[in-house]
């Protein structure tokens, strides 16, 4: 089946947005992803540090933000996920495009896959230009390169997006009507062509950009026409079952009932032995188990004595 045959590459008379609507999912993960990601850049503007004489250094891009060395220090592979929700302090543009971009794409997107498979897909994307950024870094040999920003993210559920609905009208500079589709293509040839450009040695600086944009929309592509779903990432539910398990298990050592009918079912199945092979072919734990239930008969037989 090829991408436009596909139901929602159809023309319908509405919108994604207006199905969104239809069907408003209360606790939207859109909406608490970006109030998350203007939070932390807020608290990230209070926490700047003084450096030199009118200059100021984020500390939170020096905890959280993806370094290069990222890649070799096992203990920091957090930062392939924090760096997503880090922008740039001299640039306000840089958060207000990507959460623009997110508030926009992701309502729809996450109608489709449901808010925790959306967030699944949200921060893997992450962890995958994460990587590839610090990637490019040793490529090109920056020393001390960093990746900050929710473009690669974003980039991927736009794809995304446009996979799913690709007929859909999307207002190019916020001017000219073009279909979702061609706005993917026109995503992905450039930020091709800008990653050649940047790894060829031509571009200038804070090009590792687009290197993170490709994984974005490789990632995006791969998931959907792989079909892919990243439920298994869900320990929640292997959490309950195992929180399940365990109040099974409290049940059955707490359910003296249980535990006698299972002595009793043990010992018809030795005295059984016993008739068929003879008390000598009894292990010890056999014979352990005929002795306590013994000593539990007549200890309520002495119970049942008592005046």
């Amino acid at each position: 089946m090829g991408l436009y045959d596909r139901d929602y590459g159809r023309d319908d008379e509405t919108t994604p947005w207006d199905q969104q609507r239809r069907t408003q999912v209360p606790k939207s993960m859109t909406i608490i992803l970006v109030v998350v990601t203007v939070v932390i850049f807020f608290a990230d503007m209070l926490s700047m540090q003084q450096v030199a004489p009118g200059v100021r250094a984020s500390r939170f891009v020096e905890w959280f933000g993806c370094w290069k060395d990222t890649l070799i220090s096992p203990w920091k592979w957090y930062q392939f996920i924090s760096y997503g929700f880090l922008h740039d302090q001299n640039n306000i543009f840089h958060i207000a495009f990507n959460m623009f971009g997110l508030f926009v794409f992701g309502r729809p997107v996450e109608d489709r896959l449901g808010r925790w498979e959306f967030l699944r897909f949200y921060l893997v994307s992450m962890l995958a230009g994460g990587i590839v950024g610090c990637l490019t870094y040793w490529v090109m040999g920056v020393p001390n390169g960093v990746v900050i920003g929710a473009s690669g993210s974003v980039i991927a559920v736009t794809i995304l997006f446009a996979c799913f609905y690709p007929h859909v009208n999307i207002l190019l500079m916020m001017v000219f009507p073009v279909k979702a589709w061609i706005v993917a293509v026109i995503f992905v040839v450039s930020n091709l062509l800008g990653s050649l450009t940047m790894l060829s040695g031509n571009a200038a600086g804070g090009g590792t950009a687009f290197t993170v944009h490709v994984a974005g929309a490789a990632f995006a592509l791969l998931y959907f026409f792989q079909g892919w779903n990243l439920k298994w990432l869900d320990f929640s539910g292997r959490g309950d079952e195992l929180k399940r398990s365990m109040r099974r298990t409290k049940l059955k050592i707490h359910d003296p009932d249980a535990k006698l009918r299972r002595e009793e079912d043990d010992v018809d199945r030795i005295l059984a032995k016993i008739h068929e092979s003879g008390e000598g072919s009894l292990t010890r734990s056999e014979r352990k188990t005929l002795e306590r239930h013994s000593r539990r008969q007549r200890e309520n037989r002495n119970r049942g004595n008592r005046p």
